[in-house]
């Protein structure tokens, strides 16, 4: 903290944190979901599901590359300013969200409504 006219001023490093510390305690937790459609039986939602997951799954390892250049580049950063961790996640978690987004369009896409 700095002190600025006698009062204390929070570091830019512990407002990053704190508004990252309010996203990450009001994420959503994952549901399991079951896709349905009309005139689909088991084995064709499993194989547009595996499909629609193998999608997602591309996406999520692309997002994690993307990731892992952003911490190679910034990674000395964050580790001084003590937010490495913190940023590690936030990337995570918005690569999940990512792959999720990928995985439910693609159902959607192919006619299937979400069930919980």
């Amino acid at each position: 903290m700095t002190v600025l006219n006698d009062r204390p001023r929070p570091s830019a490093a512990v407002a990053v944190l704190g508004c990252l510390l309010l996203t990450v305690c009001t994420a959503q937790t994952s549901q399991p979901v079951d896709w349905t459609k009309a005139g689909a039986d088991d084995q064709t939602i499993a194989r547009e599901l595996a499909d629609c997951n193998a999608q997602a799954n591309a996406a999520l390892a692309n997002e994690q590359g993307i990731n892992q250049d952003i911490s190679a580049t910034l990674g000395r950063n964050w580790s001084l300013s003590g937010t490495q961790s913190i940023q590690r996640q936030s990337m995570s978690e918005a690569a999940t969200g990512l792959a999720d987004r990928v995985l439910n369009n693609c159902m959607r896409a192919k006619g299937f409504t979400k069930e919980s």
